[in-house]
């Protein structure tokens, strides 16, 4: 009997550790989550405004069809200069690369991970950009790639070569350059509009992104 009793304690010990983990993943995935909305919700309260006066159009957190999946793109910007595709990141911590590896190295609380380079990550959404618009038989679009450390905190040891990797004191400037407010004929709206055409709203290819998302993260920790 107290044998009996003993294995049903071990069960019941085994049962609550393994809710605890599962609780404790999934608050952490919220953490990320949010401390990612934040980073986004930064950037986006300087675009509005500056595209504003402009008459340019921000769009943000827009999905797109990317062969058998769907992508994310955190934020683009459509001005008469072209666009500028802005991958927000909002990590605390040493970040470790180069523009041309394929992975960087994130050192945080004394943890060392492995991050997917954002400068071509978001390269990914400008190649899909390109895809939509070459549909629309539009060419020849002005596209710069930047990548923004919205944490303060953050603190970059990087190999940038040609790439705006900033952080986001800096990316209020770089907004300010005068090839932001050249003029090169672009139809703001029709490039707005072959965006929204292929716009993914569908809700299971939206959340299969998400979990995609997740894996990946997971996988490089």
């Amino acid at each position: 009997m107290k044998d009996y009793l003993w294995i049903l304690v071990g069960i019941a010990v085994v049962v609550v550790l393994i809710a605890l983990i599962v609780v404790w993943v999934r608050l952490r995935k919220k953490r990320i989550e949010r401390l990612g909305v934040k980073g986004e919700k930064k950037v986006a309260r300087i675009l509005r405004p500056w595209a504003m006066v402009r008459n340019y159009k921000v769009i943000n957190g827009l999905y797109l069809p990317l062969y058998d999946k769907t992508t994310e793109i955190g934020h683009i910007v459509i001005g008469f200069f072209g666009l500028i595709v802005i991958e927000t990141k909002n990590m605390g911590g040493e970040i470790y690369g180069d523009a041309r590896t394929k992975e960087w190295t994130h050192i945080i609380g004394g943890k060392k991970h492995k991050m997917y380079n954002p400068v071509m990550q978001n390269q990914a959404h400008i190649d899909c950009i390109r895809h939509c618009f070459a549909k629309e038989n539009i060419y020849n679009i002005n596209i710069d790639n930047v990548v923004v450390f919205a944490n303060n905190k953050a603190q970059l040891f990087l190999q940038r070569d040609d790439a705006v990797i900033i952080k986001l004191r800096q990316f209020k400037k770089l907004l300010h350059k005068a090839k932001y407010d050249k003029d090169r004929d672009v139809d703001v709206d029709k490039l707005y509009n072959a965006l929204m055409k292929y716009r993914v709203t569908d809700q299971a290819l939206i959340a299969r992104h998400d979990e995609d998302v997740a894996l990946m993260a997971k996988k490089n920790r």
